[in-house]
C-alpha cells in the first residue's frame, strides 16, 4: 500500500515538474491526464477541462490529425509540427480497458524556429556581406573614373549650358552611386565595440531626452517611457548602442504618419536585460518580417535599408539578440535582449 502512494506521488511529481505537456485521452475521448506544461502550452486551464470531452474543448483536428479517428482505429503519430509545437502520440492498451487510450507530448518548438530563423539570417547576412563587398570594390574604380571624366566634360562645356547640364547630372548619378558604394563597404566590415559597464536606465532616458529637442520629432506622436529608477548596469558601447536604437526609432516614427504612441522600456531578467521598442503604426506583414534585416530591402520610398542591418550586426557585436514581433494595423515591436556580463 505504501508502495503504492508513493508511486502515484512520484509519479504526480514527474508530471508536475517536467517541461514537456502531457495529455492522456481515454478511447471514449475523454481528457483524463494532463499537466501544468499542457496548460500553458494550450492555454487552457487544465483543471478544469480534465474529465471532460476532447472536442468539447478543442477542435477534432487540434493537433493535425482528426483525434476521432485516431481513437477509433488506433492510429498513433511519431512527430507532427503544427505551428510552434512537436506532437508525439502512442496508444496504450495495458490493464483494465477503461485504462486503455492515447499518450500524447507536446514540446514547445517555438525558441527552436528562432534560433533557425536567426541562424539562417546570420549565414544570409554574411555571404550578403561577402558578394557585396566584392561587387563594391569592382565598382568603385570605374565610378571613381566616370565620375572624373565627366568632371572634364562639366567644365570643357562652359559655353554650352545644356550639355554641360547633362555632364552635371553624371555627376550627381555617379556621387550617389559612390554613397551606395561606400555603406556596402563599411556593411561588409565587422563592427568593432569598447563595451564599458554603464546604468542602461540613465542611457535610455538620455536618449529619450536627445529624441524630444530633435527637430525630426513628430508633433503627433507621444513617447512614453517605462524604465526602471533602480540603477542597472550592464556592459555595452554607448555609441554603437545608441545609433543602434535611434535607427528603430526613427523607423517606428516613419510608420506612424497619422501620429501615435511610441514606447520605449526596460526590464531586468534573470541573466540579461530586455529593451523594446514599440509603435501603434502600420505594421508589417509576415512576409515582411522574414525580409526585415535583409540589406537593401525597405518599406519607406526613401532609404537604402541598411539601418535595420546595422542595429542587428550592433546587437550581435554585444552578444544579444533583436526580435521583430508585427501586427498589420496595429503596430511593431522590437525586443533586444542583452547580456548582463560578458
Amino acid at each position: 500500500m505504501y508502495e503504492k502512494c508513493w508511486l502515484i506521488q512520484f509519479l504526480s511529481h514527474l508530471l508536475k515538474t517536467t517541461a514537456d505537456a502531457i495529455l492522456f485521452i481515454n478511447l471514449e475521448g475523454t481528457i483524463t491526464i494532463a499537466n501544468e506544461a499542457a496548460g500553458k502550452i494550450l492555454k487552457q486551464d487544465m483543471g478544469k477541462i480534465l474529465r471532460q470531452k476532447f472536442w468539447d474543448v478543442f477542435e477534432d483536428e487540434m493537433f493535425g490529425f482528426s483525434m476521432s479517428e485516431a481513437l477509433r482505429f488506433g492510429i498513433s503519430h511519431r512527430l507532427i509540427y503544427r505551428h510552434t509545437m512537436e506532437i508525439s502520440t502512442a496508444f496504450i492498451y495495458e490493464g483494465p480497458k477503461t485504462h486503455h487510450g492515447m499518450f500524447i507530448t507536446l514540446k514547445d518548438s517555438s525558441e527552436k524556429e528562432s534560433l533557425r530563423l536567426l541562424a539562417n539570417r546570420n549565414d544570409k547576412m554574411k555571404e550578403l556581406g561577402e558578394m557585396a563587398a566584392t561587387v563594391a570594390h569592382e565598382i568603385r574604380n570605374p565610378l571613381g573614373g566616370i565620375r572624373g571624366y565627366a568632371s572634364l566634360l562639366f567644365k570643357d562645356l562652359e559655353n554650352s549650358p545644356h550639355l554641360q547640364e547633362m555632364a552635371g547630372f553624371i555627376m550627381e548619378a555617379t556621387k550617389a552611386m559612390e554613397r551606395i558604394v561606400h555603406a556596402i563597404l563599411h556593411f561588409s566590415k565587422p563592427i568593432q565595440i569598447e563595451p564599458r559597464s554603464i546604468d542602461i536606465g540613465a542611457f535610455l532616458k538620455k536618449i529619450g531626452k536627445f529624441i524630444k529637442i530633435d527637430p525630426a520629432f513628430p508633433s503627433n506622436v507621444k513617447l512614453l517611457f517605462h524604465i526602471p529608477d533602480a540603477p542597472l548596469l550592464v556592459p555595452f558601447d554607448e555609441g554603437a548602442l545608441k545609433q543602434a536604437l535611434l535607427n528603430l526609432i526613427f523607423n517606428a516614427f516613419q510608420a506612424m504618419p497619422k501620429g501615435g504612441e511610441l514606447s520605449l522600456s526596460l526590464l531586468k531578467l534573470e541573466s540579461s536585460c530586455q529593451i523594446t521598442v514599440s509603435d501603434t503604426g502600420l505594421g508589417l506583414s509576415e512576409e515582411q518580417l522574414e525580409l526585415l534585416f535583409s540589406p537593401f530591402y525597405t518599406t519607406k520610398k526613401t532609404g537604402n535599408g541598411l539601418g535595420l542591418v546595422e542595429t542587428h550586426k550592433i546587437i550581435q557585436a554585444h552578444f544579444g539578440t533583436v526580435v521583430p514581433h508585427s501586427i498589420l494595423g496595429k503596430g511593431t515591436t522590437f525586443t533586444i535582449l542583452l547580456p548582463l556580463k560578458r
